[in-house]
């Protein structure tokens, strides 16, 4: 069932159509229209985990974090159990930039990321996205160009959903998520952050 999830994307294409900080340190293209000037994910408040969740293809011991108190990423790559838990969390270390680097098992379709911020202004303001790029750190991620940029509301009570544009999210292998700002905080803090794949449908289980 896992699987028919993975490799269910193509079909559903066609229908939507190390902690090393060298910048001054010690040793959002998504569905939707912005009203800022650019494209970003349209966000929602989901009341349930409505399609298939991705944390089972993340693989854990592969993903990294960037400028982080904490040294695992599995503080905010969480099950979709344990998107609103507040029990742990991710928090910027020297400055308030932050990078997530989440590497999947195999290939995957991913149709949303969800996030759930920090209160008291260290909620992220903005996530820039790469797809696919392993290299992506603070010496470099202001000029490569990302695929989307997301504008992240300051709201850490609600689980926020950003909706992907699909066809650049198909057969993603690996996703890097940089945090450059919040919203005033020293610190940027994440408690969740979650991804969702496109349900496979009737027709993608019978053609295999």
């Amino acid at each position: 069932e896992e699987e028919d999830i993975a490799m269910s994307c193509s079909s559903e294409a066609t229908e939507s159509d190390r902690h090393v900080h060298e910048h001054g340190h010690d040793g959002h293209v998504c569905d939707g229209h912005c009203e800022h000037g650019h494209d970003h994910g349209e966000h929602e408040k989901p009341d349930e985990w409505e399609e298939p969740s991705l944390f089972a293809y993340i693989d854990l011991e592969q993903c990294r974090l960037l400028n982080a108190q904490q040294e695992s990423a599995d503080v905010v790559l969480k099950h979709p159990s344990r998107l609103t838990d507040r029990s742990t969390w991710v928090e910027s270390d020297v400055d308030e930039e932050l990078i997530v680097h989440v590497q999947f098992a195999s290939a995957v379709c991913v149709r949303k990321i969800c996030l759930l911020g920090g209160e008291e202004d260290s909620c992220p303001r903005e996530m820039h996205v790469w797809i696919n790029r392993e290299d992506i750190d603070f010496d470099n991620a202001r000029d490569v160009p990302f695929t989307p940029r997301m504008e992240v509301p300051n709201d850490h009570r609600h689980l926020i959903d950003y909706q992907t544009k699909y066809v650049h999210f198909q057969n993603v292998h690996s996703l890097t998520l940089f945090f450059p700002s919040n919203y005033g905080a020293e610190t940027t803090k994440i408690y969740a952050l979650g991804f969702k794949a496109t349900p496979p449908s009737t027709s993608d289980t019978s053609s295999r």
